[in-house]
C-alpha cells in the first residue's frame, strides 16, 4: 500500500503548532480538524512545544478510485 502523499495544513495559532496532515486526497476542513482531535486524542503521543510542526497520516480518501 503506497503512503499517502496529498498535504493538508492548519495551524493553531493560539497554540503557535503547525500541522500537516497527509491524505490519499485533499482534505475538507472538516476532515483536517477531526485528524487533528484524533492526534490529541492519544494515550501516547509526544510532547508538542509551541512553533513545532506536527505531521499526521491519515487513510482518508483510500477507498476512493484514482480519478482519470
Amino acid at each position: 500500500m503506497e503512503r499517502p502523499t496529498v498535504q493538508s495544513t492548519i495551524k493553531d495559532a493560539e497554540k503557535n503548532i503547525t500541522y500537516v496532515v497527509l491524505a490519499y486526497r485533499k482534505l475538507t476542513r472538516e476532515e483536517l480538524v477531526s485528524s487533528v482531535r484524533h492526534f490529541w486524542a492519544q494515550k501516547k503521543r509526544p510532547k508538542v512545544k509551541p512553533g513545532e510542526t506536527i505531521i499526521i497520516e491519515t487513510i482518508y480518501g483510500h477507498d476512493q478510485p484514482d480519478p482519470q
